[in-house]
């Protein structure tokens, strides 16, 4: 049954999937509850399955089970914010099963849905129903139906009962979810569900190749099971499907200066002061047939650092640094063919990136430092400050701009250092920071859930250098449970919510994340935001004006400011972000 398949038809298929999703995008994007021009649920889905698409094309000729191999890869790889993870780990799951199954009958969809539902599931911390989470179990819950009711049906039947049934479920998932209620709007990311399955049927009816499957019948499975039992590991918390203010002052003082201690160093200073242990960069892909992962990993992470291997028995992607890259490769081999071989020699590229130095040497005796600290930002000034305070690494991205799975995953390897700490500093970048971080197997990864730009900074001027990692993650969580962050921005969409209703292009104020203010100008804005979060004790105001913000605006609420609460500190930086005017913490 799973066969080969045609590169064209390969194409055909996903590109008439990912052109269907393409016209919901925006449609699907508008269902976001909140108006803010964060990383969009439809966005961040097209991005995952465009990923999918470049990793799928790759092989020449692909079987089946290979193009479902790296269907898994890239969803894995390229998931952009939660609607993305969530959309990967549902076709990890589901494909997990068919590639270890002889043929596809209703017995063998009925357990791969219910691998997608737990693997979904288990990647949440703490699982919300109303979400696409409750729709692919509600899938998985209409193909029971299907086995106990009847167990026969046409291809064609199945795919139309499938979409009717999930277009119910989206519908549901407004009276699960009060704020979806009070919207009147349906779940974003289940929503996506439903359109993917759609660009599905689309493909499969308007593919000349295949759509004489459509009339095929399927019906209780007879054939072998191969081990096709997945193992689920929830993430920490999470119960599964079934259950369902004296230093603040001396803190904030972190100008970019000569004084700024030892911490205070830019990211072109780690690159050169980073011993280049490891010279070649090597990256590959293994197919080949019963590859034991283990083992494997446990070799090649001998020969080197930064190591990532992730895949499965039958498709393996390598990424290493080492010194003997041929070792790396001959050993590879022994498990079957090698693809996309990239081997690059990072000493030529650091000198390309940094130049020759001094010419003294003294940049490679520097021993790679135990810790590093690596942060999600976007904004010249705000990424300036990141380094001033010792930040070792910076990822781009940021609201509206989501990074990958890879992209943090490329930025831990890069580092030279055993602990790594992730700052994500957005709340729809925290799922994909903790994916990247399983995906690590060398180093030890730590994700302090900053949900903005000043939780960050806050949790990183408690940092420090000389105590333990679990002081510091003590120390650093702590401090941004009582940390006050305010935002300006503009909406994006028509809403309506628990504060009233929102006009598109209206600004809103938002506490912690929570639209607390409406309001037709922005300085009116500002100054009830910060009205409504003041409780009578605090100290300072810190401002992170954005590319869109007028230096009057901010000269003016800084003179009201200074009125209304005349002992208030109010210091003022250039943060340089997008579509935010302005970012401020209270302390």
């Amino acid at each position: 049954m799973l066969g080969n398949i045609k590169k064209k038809v390969l194409e055909d298929i996903i590109n008439i999937i990912i052109d269907n999703f393409k016209k919901n995008e925006a449609k699907i994007n508008d269902m976001n509850v909140f108006p803010v021009p964060d990383g969009d649920t439809g966005t961040n889905m097209l991005m995952t399955l465009k990923s999918i698409k470049e990793e799928v094309l790759k092989a020449k000729s692909p079987s089946m089970k290979s193009v479902m191999e790296n269907a898994s890869m890239g969803a894995l790889m390229g998931a952009r914010g939660n609607s993305g993870v969530i959309l990967s780990q549902i076709i990890r799951g589901f494909f997990d099963i068919l590639i270890r199954s002889d043929e596809f009958d209703l017995d063998i969809l009925r357990e791969a849905l219910e691998s997608s539902r737990d693997v979904a599931y288990g990647s949440v911390q703490n699982p919300t129903e109303g979400t696409m989470l409750t729709t692919i179990k509600d899938m998985h819950l209409h193909i029971e139906g299907i086995l106990e009711n009847n167990g026969k049906i046409s291809m064609a039947d199945l795919m139309d009962s499938i979409i009717d049934a999930t277009e119910k479920s989206v519908e549901r998932t407004t009276f699960l979810l009060p704020v979806l209620k009070q919207a009147n709007v349906v779940d974003a990311g289940a929503q996506g569900i439903l359109d993917i399955l759609i660009g599905f049927k689309l493909a499969f009816s308007n593919t000349r190749s295949i759509n004489g499957n459509l009339n095929k019948k399927l019906a209780r499975g007879s054939g072998i099971r191969k081990n096709i039992k997945v193992k689920v590991v929830a993430a920490e918390g999470n119960p599964g499907p079934d259950t369902v203010k004296d230093n603040a002052k001396k803190e904030k003082k972190f100008a970019v200066t000569e004084e700024s201690g030892t911490r205070n160093k830019g990211l072109e200073e780690v690159k050169m002061k980073s011993e280049i242990k490891y010279t070649y960069c090597t990256e590959f892909v293994i197919k080949g047939s019963g590859i034991n992962i283990e083992r494997l990993k446990e070799k090649i992470e001998s020969y080197g650092d930064s190591a990532l291997i992730v895949g499965n028995e039958n498709l393996v992607k390598i990424h290493v640094h080492t010194n003997v890259p041929q070792k790396v490769m001959k050993r590879a081999m022994r498990e079957g063919t090698l693809h996309d071989i990239d081997i690059n020699n990072m000493k030529d590229q650091r000198m390309e990136a940094v130049g020759s130095g001094s010419g003294t040497g003294e940049e490679n005796e520097a021993a790679p430092t135990g810790r590093a600290l690596i942060v999600v930002a976007n904004g010249a000034g705000i990424e300036e400050i990141f380094k001033s305070i010792g930040v070792d690494a910076i990822v781009s991205g940021g609201q509206s701009m989501n990074p990958s799975t890879h992209d943090i995953v490329k930025t831990i390897n890069n580092i030279y250092a055993k602990e790594i700490i992730v700052f994500p500093n957005n709340k729809n970048i925290i799922l994909t920071a903790n994916q990247a971080k399983k995906l690590i197997k060398k180093k030890t990864v730590t994700v302090i859930p900053t949900r903005t730009i000043p939780e960050g900074i806050s949790a990183i001027l408690n940092y420090n250098p000389d105590a333990g990692m679990e002081e510091n993650v003590y120390n650093m969580e702590q401090s941004i449970k009582g940390n006050k962050c305010g935002e300006i921005t503009r909406a994006v969409r028509d809403a309506n919510l628990y504060v009233g209703k929102i006009k598109k292009g209206a600004y809103i104020g938002l506490c912690n994340g929570k639209i607390r203010i409406i309001s037709d100008n922005i300085i009116d804005a500002l100054l009830d935001l910060i009205r409504d979060m003041m409780d009578g004790n605090e100290e300072v105001i810190t401002f992170y004006t954005g590319n869109d913000a007028a230096q009057e605006d901010m000269r003016s609420v800084k003179e009201k400011l200074e009125k209304i609460y005349p002992r208030l500190d109010i210091e003022i930086h250039k943060g340089g972000q997008p579509l935010y005017p302005f970012i401020f913490s209270i302390e």
